[in-house]
């Protein structure tokens, strides 16, 4: 394999690494669990998978995004935005679930088994996704343009 022009550089932006990662397993699990679903539920199984595809990307992706665009913060207010942000998302993703689980007409063209199965399976696969994508950034650990202060 031949080396990357990048090769032995810091990795630019980690969270939108972090992204891509996420999102290729996130999509390459999504897809199969809709697979699955049609197979077991037919067509409400297809689209209960891929709702539940759409809502942990959407959701975990908006968090992805918030940490990149604070990436020029300080450690700390980047901390509180990413827990704000993590607060919110959870607070809306409540909101819109309870809604959901109201709703006469999603039950009746979605698979809700389907769309939590896949939820998980996503979450977990974005989980990993990122996890993978972090472990093979390149970060530093120390700034050398920085002044050494004795």
């Amino acid at each position: 394999m031949a080396p990357r022009d990048n090769a032995g550089q810091a990795t630019r932006n980690p969270a939108l690494a972090m992204l891509r990662g996420a999102f290729l397993a996130a999509a390459v699990v999504g897809v199969n669990a809709a697979v699955i679903a049609g197979i077991a539920s037919g067509i409400d199984g297809v689209w209960g998978a891929l709702l539940g595809l759409l809502m942990v990307v959407v959701f975990s992706g908006l968090g992805l995004l918030v940490l990149h665009a604070s990436r020029r913060t300080s450690p700390t207010t980047q901390l509180a935005i990413a827990l704000g942000s993590y607060t919110g998302r959870i607070g809306v993703f409540g909101v819109l679930l309870a809604l959901a689980l109201r709703s006469d007409s999603l039950a009746a063209n979605v698979d809700l088994t389907a769309l939590g199965v896949t939820a998980i399976v996503v979450a977990l696969a974005w989980t990993a996704g990122e996890i993978w994508a972090w472990s093979h950034a390149r970060i530093p650990i120390y700034d050398l343009d920085k002044p050494v202060v004795a």
